[in-house]
């Protein structure tokens, strides 16, 4: 984003030139043996078979640009994938499934205050490695979890406060150097934290990562997913998020690094959601509707601003705000149609483009050799995953013959 004035006028990008001015690339993807390959297309088409992509990155010129002077672009990133298997909806319907399963034990004593690590926890703990026994011990491999939920008890029922607060057993990371180099580097420097809120100000759920402990924080009352304030009470009825047909929530955002005994980040990244569900289709749609705001120390913020404040506030209030849609549908022939874009204002700053090109010189150094333990760590987790679902699948499936047997008895 921050190079995409400059990459517009660049004659090595095989750019395909449209009437209004947009130059843009276009690609398509199709499985290959056990591959994915891409490739450079001539203009864009909506892919028309399962497991094929199409997608197009795309800059327009602003009004008051000139061929000589191209301050500031619109810039467009979008796919399309088609999948015979399931929509955004059945991952709906999953979580809803899902969090009706998240509890201890639902029995006294109860918690009386969130963080303490007891039997609810250890009930939790447990069930997790009877259901999910490879995955389980993966994740005490990795993790150490210092908290997992709380329950209470209300006069609407038990409410269970997932409450997670874990931390990376860094020496299980020696086995992948680079990241555990970078992971050493990052604990004592950044914190981070993100909310997803209602229209009132409560929280649906809470993210953070402060100085090494991964917090994660939701709350369920009778396996509905409830809103909570800030004194983690419960502040409102709960939500099946299968049965929501359209709805609206806010998501805000920070992440502070602190170096030479300064603190430096951005504060206030907040984007607006609205969502929309039918019989055959999701949609989100997002867009930004605030202007980051960025952390400095004095008279260094100004420097900062000088820097990359134009170029936020292009990407918050330019052409409405920066914006993100996401969807899928299914289509007549059963096949689900995914798509998602985005769109935002993209002002030029050289100062951030050299920035820029520091950071990938020295990213780069090491690019292959960190991309590739990523990848292993990533198929570690996964295969312990899918090795769980396997010996799981006899059972899923007769719960699904079960299903359907049942609903044929009450036509």
């Amino acid at each position: 984003m921050i190079r995409a004035a400059a990459l517009y006028s660049k004659p090595a990008i095989p750019w395909r030139a449209e009437p209004d001015g947009t130059h843009q690339i276009c690609v398509t993807g199709r499985p290959s043996d056990g591959d994915y390959l891409y490739r450079l297309a001539t203009d864009w088409r909506s892919p028309e078979e399962p497991a094929r992509f199409s997608g197009v990155f795309g800059l327009k010129p602003a009004a008051d640009s000139t061929p000589t002077n191209i301050s500031s672009v619109t810039g467009t990133l979008a796919g399309e994938l088609m999948i015979d298997t399931y929509g955004i909806g059945a991952l709906v319907d999953a979580s809803a499934d899902a969090l009706r399963e998240v509890h201890g034990d639902l029995r006294p004593p109860w918690d009386s205050s969130p963080g303490a690590f007891n039997h609810h926890d250890r009930a939790a703990l447990e069930k997790f490695h009877r259901q999910m026994p490879h995955l389980a011990a993966k994740f005490d491999h990795y993790f150490k979890f210092n908290n997992l939920l709380d329950e209470f008890n209300s006069p609407a029922g038990p409410v269970v406060l997932l409450n997670v607060d874990a931390e990376v057993r860094q020496d299980a990371l020696k086995r992948y150097p680079l990241l555990y180099d970078f992971y050493r580097k990052v604990v004592p420097a950044v914190t981070a934290e993100s909310a997803i809120l209602d229209s009132h100000g409560n929280f649906w759920m809470r993210e953070a990562f402060d100085h090494g402990h991964i917090h994660l924080t939701m709350m369920i009352r009778d396996g509905l997913l409830t809103p909570f304030n800030a004194a983690m009470q419960p502040a409102g009825d709960g939500i099946a998020l299968n049965e929501i047909a359209r709805g609206s929530y806010r998501t805000l955002a920070s992440a502070q690094v602190t170096s030479l005994a300064m603190n430096f980040g951005l504060a206030n990244v907040g984007f607006a959601t609205d969502y929309r569900r039918d019989s055959g289709s999701v949609t989100f749609a997002t867009r930004m509707d605030a202007v980051p705001q960025l952390t400095a120390p004095p008279g260094v913020h100004q420097v900062m601003d000088l820097i990359a404040g134009d170029f936020l506030r292009g990407l918050a209030t330019g052409n409405g705000g920066m914006k993100v849609n996401l969807s899928s549908r299914l289509l007549p022939n059963g096949i689900y149609d995914f798509s998602s874009g985005t769109t935002a204002q993209l002002n030029y700053s050289p100062t951030l483009e050299l920035l820029a090109r520091i950071g990938d010189a020295i990213a780069n150094k090491h690019n292959d050799q960190v991309r590739a333990e990523e990848r292993a760590f990533g198929e570690e987790l996964f295969d312990a995953f899918v090795a769980d679902y396997n010996d799981a699948r006899p059972a899923i499936v007769a719960l699904d013959l079960d299903k359907d047997s049942q609903q044929e008895k009450s036509k």
